[in-house]
């Protein structure tokens, strides 16, 4: 088994990925590793904002896109309670694409050691369910992933 040295965890400010952020914090804390917080714009929002911009709406999509793109790390800089993650190797990540394409992408770019995510982000309803890009990234992933479930049991932090 090789040592875990840095850890990407997908986040959608969703309540399964403010968990995976948790569980993320405990693991890389105890492994001194490296821990990158990525957040996706989908490709489907860009092509909404590229429409929008193309019928003559307000703003051009240039300068919508950048400030989509300031919002979503202002956003991703708060969702990331400061104490949880005090004196740790964080870096923040923002990355436009299809999200379950992109995460392995940044995984293998990276050269991620494990993956966490939530069961679910935004899209799949309050279910049991695993979400399509937990599952596509389960599936393609260039390293372990660890999915973060509803809580049973946490860790003592």
């Amino acid at each position: 088994m090789s040592s875990i040295a840095k850890i990407l965890v997908l986040v959608d400010f969703s309540k399964p990925s403010e968990r995976a952020v948790r569980y993320a914090a405990v693991v890389g804390r105890g492994l001194e590793a490296r821990i990158y917080f990525l957040h996706m714009i989908n490709q489907r929002m860009i092509d909404a904002l590229h429409d929008m911009s193309g019928k003559g709406y307000k703003g051009d999509f240039l300068k919508a896109l950048h400030r989509l793109m300031e919002d979503r790390e202002r956003d991703l800089r708060g969702f990331i309670p400061a104490d949880l993650v005090e004196g740790m190797d964080v870096e923040l990540l923002i990355r436009k694409g299809e999200p379950a394409d992109e995460v392995i992408d940044v995984a293998r770019e990276l050269s991620i050691d494990l993956i966490v995510v939530g069961n679910q982000g935004h899209t799949a309803a309050e279910s049991d369910t695993i979400g399509s890009v937990v599952l596509h990234i389960l599936h393609h992933a260039p390293c372990p992933v660890l999915v973060a479930r509803p809580i049973e049991h946490d860790f003592i932090v």
